[in-house]
């Protein structure tokens, strides 16, 4: 079958905007992109959504039955990208931020109270050092191997 969400887009655009040239301009296609999209949508699912004339268009059962599904599968899709781009804008995980001793207490170590505060999702690790860090060595190790 594999129905796609474009065309259940185009098949709730047609029954929204009641026609198929104000839903092709809703969502930026041809006319008959968005007709050859529902025909293919009613082809997949071997049943006919609406009935259409010159004049209408009327849902059938089928269709109204359609419709109920696809408005929630489409929300349902929505609603996981919007979670997945806001987890990316709210900063997370570990931050390991390894300096000198003098810049640590100096700078860093003062500024942390007002990062943690604006960042509470993020664990920070400060680790003081004065000698030579060979940053590769200590990437952890799924970088090492896609580096390879």
């Amino acid at each position: 079958m594999k129905t796609t969400l474009d065309e259940m887009q185009a098949f709730i655009a047609v029954v929204d905007s009641g026609s198929i040239t104000a839903a092709a301009t809703q969502l930026g296609l041809t006319t008959s992109a968005t007709s050859r999209s529902l025909s293919r949508l009613e082809e997949k699912l071997r049943t006919t959504l609406m009935q259409r004339t010159t004049r209408r268009m009327e849902l059938t059962e089928e269709g109204i039955t359609y419709l109920a599904q696809a408005r929630a599968i489409i929300a349902s899709v929505e609603a996981a990208e919007e979670m997945m781009s806001g987890r990316l804008a709210v900063p997370s995980g570990r931050l390991r931020v390894d300096a000198a001793s003098p810049f640590m207490l100096h700078v860093l170590v003062p500024l942390v109270p007002a990062y943690t505060a604006r960042y509470p999702q993020v664990a920070l690790e400060l680790v003081s050092s004065e000698g030579f860090i060979d940053l590769l060595e200590r990437a952890p190790m799924w970088r090492s191997a896609s580096a390879r």
